[in-house]
């Protein structure tokens, strides 16, 4: 199938005293494409039709790449198993058993499928222009009140096994091995940039300072990737920047206001939090992975995260203006959280005077949408109200 693909007939792995000790178990994987449509999005996470165009757009790509050559095997097979691998903790041992194949070439096509979809991530992860900020910031100002809002950052952690090399660097605050993913969504959940690779011990401010994102909005003039009245919203970990928004901190004695734009910026920045939770439920291995090559990890979380957009971009979206209006959980609204910040840490010398700056503006921009924007809401605070999402 693939470029120097050696056929199932030659591969004689596993042998035991000049016996093989893998035998196979006859497997029709016809079985799955003749699933109905609501069984087969139960397993593999979409629905047919979704499948078939993702099964073609990464066979074009690996064509075009000059990577498939002959189809030994049929391709929607293949994708059937990788994507079964990448939606459940099984293992390569059990995956490969249920599809009637030799776990070390489930193994070789897994990666084939993972390095393509991260290769097609320039494509389907991208920062919004012009015109879709103008209906990202609208809509999230008509559901949550909150202006100039085009993304939701945060980090989320892949735990891992320790890998070979620099383990101790992997470890994180809760004393266990990880990988951390910065992503930016919008009011879709679409991820609109994904940095991936981030050692587990490296907080989240320091991730956002060490990504492309970071650079562009620093440097580049306004009208490239922002206009002056956009930003992005997150949580305590970040600084206050023109082009970033965070909370107050609640230090017992904030005031209506402070509350309100709390709130506010919260109900935005949770979408982030609710783009990671769907990942995670959809492809299950990102809860945890057994894994001890990085390389191949950053690919996996990449390749999900692809996964997760092709997904909505051929149709399945998954949140709407209504989900984005109804008001969050009292525990979700930000404020209270301790962060232990390390503002100055990994700022260029030549890059101080423009964060320093940009921190000036955004003070100024925060007080300003506090103020002059959100409305001025008197007395309590609403009774808490359940979020279905």
């Amino acid at each position: 199938m693939f470029a120097n693909c050696i056929p199932l007939s030659d591969f004689h792995l596993f042998a035991e005293g000049g016996e093989a000790s893998w035998e196979y178990v006859a497997a029709n994987i016809d079985d799955y494409h003749r699933m109905s449509n609501n069984c087969f999005k139960m397993h593999f996470r979409m629905s047919r039709p979704v499948f078939e165009s993702i099964s073609t757009i990464v066979k074009d790509h690996l064509i075009a790449k000059r990577r498939l050559q002959r189809e030994r095997t049929d391709f929607n097979d293949i994708m059937l198993m990788v994507i079964w691998l990448l939606a459940t903790p099984d293992s390569f041992r059990s995956v490969a058993l249920r599809f009637g194949v030799v776990p070390s070439i489930l193994y070789y096509f897994y990666i084939y499928i993972i390095e393509a979809l991260r290769e097609l991530s320039a494509k389907y992860i991208s920062w919004p222009k012009e015109e879709e900020r103008a209906v990202i910031k609208q809509t999230f100002e008509r559901a949550t009140g909150f202006p100039g809002v085009i993304g939701c950052i945060d980090c989320t952690h892949v735990y891992i096994t320790a890998p070979v090399l620099d383990a101790q660097q992997y470890v994180n605050r809760h004393h266990t091995y990880s990988i951390n993913v910065q992503a930016v969504v919008d009011n879709n959940l679409l991820v609109r940039q994904l940095h991936v690779g981030e050692a587990g011990s490296v907080n989240d401010a320091r991730v956002f300072r060490k990504s492309n994102l970071y650079g562009d909005l620093l440097h580049r003039p306004l009208g490239a990737i922002r206009n002056v009245d956009e930003h992005l919203v997150g949580d305590g970990a970040y600084t206050v920047t023109d082009f970033m928004m965070k909370p107050f901190q609640n230090n017992g004695v904030l005031t209506n206001r402070q509350k309100q734009f709390n709130k506010s910026l919260s109900q935005c920045r949770v979408r982030v939090e609710n783009a990671f939770a769907l990942a995670k439920a959809k492809w299950r291995r990102l809860k945890f992975m057994h894994a001890r090559n990085p390389r191949n990890v950053v690919d996996h979380i990449a390749a999900c995260f692809v996964l997760h957009n092709m997904i909505m971009t051929h149709g399945e979206p998954v949140i709407d203006e209504e989900a984005l209006a109804r008001p969050i959980r009292r525990n979700q609204v930000l404020g209270n959280e301790n962060f232990n910040l390390d503002e100055g840490d990994n700022i260029a010398d030549d890059d101080q005077q423009l964060q320093a700056a940009a921190e000036v503006r955004g003070e100024e921009k925060r007080l300003m949408i506090m103020n002059d924007v959100l409305p001025n809401v008197e007395g309590e605070e609403e009774e808490e109200q359940e979020e279905d999402f």
